[in-house]
């Protein structure tokens, strides 16, 4: 038992050794200082386990130090899942049965009696990360895998409270219970589970770092929609239902940066594009003041009602830093592609039907068709 105890320890000072240096490797993240946290404290839990024959002072280190791992892991799936609030109700209660538990040791009350109150306190610090996952609107395969692996935790410190005191009388030492087969294949697999909990955690906070770059390299950075490279990739993977393309460009956005400013035009571009993002449609920026929003399944004639309400509403707007009676005006051009293409084959052709509207006296909606682009006038 002492070797595979020892073998533990070895794994979690492994597992303290990585997390250690993935969190000098990624700006020092708070949710990886917690699962840092959690496993320092895990490799001392099994140092004092490897060593004890359950003595005071060892007994008593492994009452406060698991539950308090088990709190920091909590805390790592917190900040992992960039939650700000705390249970602290939870932490409280925890900090209760460990404390009831250390005093029903100095009491030296028999080891089949207290351990349900050393039991309940880890599986209530175990609880916290369980809630969380288990409320989270979606989840990821590793998400799914964590709430397996800790309610598989929280299942065996609730059994070990719920039977102990039945399958162990007051007189059976604890030496006895720990030779003992059920004693044995609960520490190992808490232990298993527990170093799986943390890989995973890791996993996640890893693949967290991943798709939050990921997005961030997909974003305009001014105005937070798709830029031109996510845009065109997002409009070559689209289905191939059928639909309409709608480009769109501010008029005379040059006059409004040498008028009054680049903050000033920043402002204009942004406003506009939470307009476009509020349509509900994919929508990103092809650079300067041109934007593209794709209606997938909308005819040329829903296409039209939308580019116009949008021009409309962007024309009624009025912008800080600038004179009340200016409007800021936009030009649309729509272009339809057919089922079984894909919407970039009908870029060119949206660009053309922008053109069209800037050259026939902007702030209006063109739409190309197979041989003419037709206008919409203000």
């Amino acid at each position: 038992m002492v070797s595979l105890n020892w073998v533990t320890t070895s794994g979690f000072a492994i597992l303290a050794i990585l997390c250690v240096c993935v969190f000098l490797g990624m700006r020092r993240m708070p949710s990886l200082a917690w699962l840092v946290a959690t496993a320092v404290i895990a490799t001392i839990e099994t140092v004092f386990l490897a060593n004890a024959q359950f003595e005071t002072v060892s007994s008593n280190a492994v009452a406060v130090l698991t539950p308090l791992a088990y709190i920091c892991f909590g805390e790592a799936i917190r900040a992992a899942l960039g939650q700000r609030s705390r249970n602290w109700w939870l932490y409280g209660a925890v900090a209760v049965f460990t404390l009831a538990a250390v005093s029903l040791k100095l009491a030296d009350v028999p080891f089949s009696y207290r351990t349900p109150v050393f039991q309940i306190a880890c599986a209530l610090a175990l609880w916290d990360g369980i809630y969380r996952l288990a409320k989270l609107p979606t989840r990821s395969f590793i998400d799914h895998g964590l709430i397996g692996v800790v309610g598989g935790l929280f299942a065996i410190f609730i059994f070990r409270a719920v039977t102990y005191p039945f399958i162990y009388g007051p007189d059976v030492a604890y030496a006895v219970i720990r030779a003992g087969d059920i004693e044995r294949a609960t520490l190992m697999l808490s232990a298993l589970l527990s170093a799986v909990a943390i890989l995973l955690t890791l996993a996640r906070i890893i693949n967290g770092v991943i798709v939050a770059y990921r997005r961030r390299s997909e974003l305009d950075s001014l105005t937070g929609l798709l830029n031109h490279q996510a845009f065109h990739q997002l409009a070559s993977v689209a289905g191939k239902t059928g639909g309409s393309v709608i480009f769109c460009d501010i008029d005379h956005f040059k006059s409004i940066n040498d008028r009054f400013g680049h903050s000033a035009g920043d402002k204009a571009l942004c406003a506009f594009a939470e307009l476009l993002r509020l349509s509900g449609y994919q929508t990103g920026r092809l650079g300067g003041e041109e934007f593209a929003v794709l209606v997938p399944g909308g005819s040329i004639a829903v296409a039209m009602i939308e580019a116009d309400r949008l021009r409309k509403k962007f024309s009624d707007l009025r912008h800080a830093n600038m004179p009340g009676d200016l409007r800021i005006t936009a030009s649309f051009g729509i272009a339809e592609y057919e089922a079984g293409e894909e919407p970039r084959q009908a870029f060119s052709k949206a660009d053309a039907a922008l053109y069209a509207a800037k050259s026939s006296g902007r702030n209006r909606v063109s739409v190309h068709q197979a041989e003419s682009v037709k206008s919409a006038a203000a």
